[in-house]
């Protein structure tokens, strides 16, 4: 039995003891405790996300609601977290230090205890300059080598003779709907401003961990880092694309952990093929820490910094261009209100409407609100 971890590792990612190959003596892998948070001495809040693990076949979130959730510094006060959803726990005040030490506690409604080790906030290493080179890579059931952009960090001095590094990613994209609004149907058909809803900007978060450390470097300097790859074969490059690189120092253990998951997926080709569970993190149940525990609960200084890009000619993709609807119009505009507004574009031959995300680029999953951040 392999348990749904993928949500765990992908959203924001994180135990006393090295972290080592856990192999727990039970048969059945289900109803085991999920833990997903961290402190950095970024501004609050700090967000813990609890669950329990389910059947991977059933790929489903099972939040643990109704926990006490509490961060401690060490010779310090300790913080309760408030529930703001169901198994997400958020700090109402807390302001992670960096030199101070830091652990989770945990009560489940059961009345089970669970703590982790004590995890120090470090004093954060600059990010230089992030690159994006033209690149092609071949993609399991893919035949031909997909070009794209493969990323590339060059860091900055460290204050540590050995440092350990994890990095987690937020990607912006500007994109177009490929045809334009001419007319929308309220009950009756009416001229619509072609450009109000052709163009777009969707943030998401980048499906990748990577790890790095300095320990066998000769001077304390983070060199050249492949990060990750993305394909050019969809609407993220486009138009212009931005990363926020989010640069976590993190403590040998937490970075033995992560690197750990890192290889696994790098092995596996799928997170989904990969046992997780192994990997012994650093919360334990405080009566019984012979009981399996996934996740890791880490502190780290962090720092960051947003790159923006544009596509180059030498990537040379045509995208699928949608395509025009004429006899779906007939049908549609016989709609109930509740489906209204129905937009409508004008093709070679006439009047016709189109897929989703065709004419109205929030379809897609973005918004016509620009960044206050984006760069054009």
């Amino acid at each position: 039995m392999r348990v749904n971890y993928i949500w765990f590792l992908l959203l924001v990612l994180q135990f006393p003891a090295c972290v080592e190959e856990f192999k727990p003596e039970i048969d059945n892998f289900d109803n085991l405790l999920v833990v997903d948070g961290r402190i950095t001495n970024e501004s609050g809040p700090y967000t813990i996300k609890l669950s329990t693990s389910s059947n991977l076949d059933d790929n489903i979130f099972l939040p643990l609601e109704n926990a006490t959730v509490q961060i401690e510094e060490q010779n310090g006060s300790v913080s309760s977290l408030i529930e703001v959803g169901k198994g997400i726990y958020e700090t109402n005040d807390l302001q992670g230090q960096i030199g101070k030490n830091y652990r989770l506690l945990i009560k489940t409604p059961n009345g089970k205890e669970y703590i982790s080790s004590y995890e120090t906030i470090k004093e954060p290493t600059a990010i230089n300059e992030i690159k994006a080179e033209v690149d092609y890579q071949t993609f399991e059931g893919e035949d031909d080598q997909i070009p794209g952009y493969r990323f590339f960090l060059e860091g900055d001095n460290t204050l540590y003779d050995q440092d350990y590094y994890l990095w987690l990613y937020e990607g912006t994209y500007k994109y177009q709907a490929d045809l334009i609004i001419t007319s929308v149907f309220n009950g009756f058909i009416e001229d619509f401003p072609s450009d109000l809803l052709r163009t777009c900007w969707r943030t998401y978060q980048v499906n990748s961990i990577t790890t790095s450390n300095t320990s066998n470097l000769a001077e304390p300097f983070l060199p050249r880092k492949s990060l990750f790859f993305l394909r050019a074969d969809d609407k993220k490059l486009s138009i212009r694309y931005s990363l926020l690189a989010k640069q976590y120092s993190i403590s040998k253990s937490a970075y033995e952990f992560w690197n750990g998951i890192e290889k696994q997926v790098t092995d596996q080709g799928s997170l989904y093929t990969s046992q997780p569970y192994q990997i012994r993190g650093n919360v334990n149940n405080v009566d019984d820490p012979s009981e399996a525990v996934l996740g890791y609960f880490y502190a780290a200084g962090v720092t960051e910094k947003r790159f923006f890009y544009n596509p180059t000619e030498e990537i040379n993709v045509e995208l699928p261009i949608c395509g025009y609807d004429y006899r779906g119009l007939v049908w549609a505009l016989q709609l109930p209100p509740s489906e209204w507004p129905i937009y409508i574009t004008v093709g070679p031959e006439g009047n016709a409407i189109a897929g989703q995300g065709c004419l109205d680029c929030r379809e897609l999953k973005g918004t016509i609100v620009k960044p206050d951040f984006w760069i054009d």
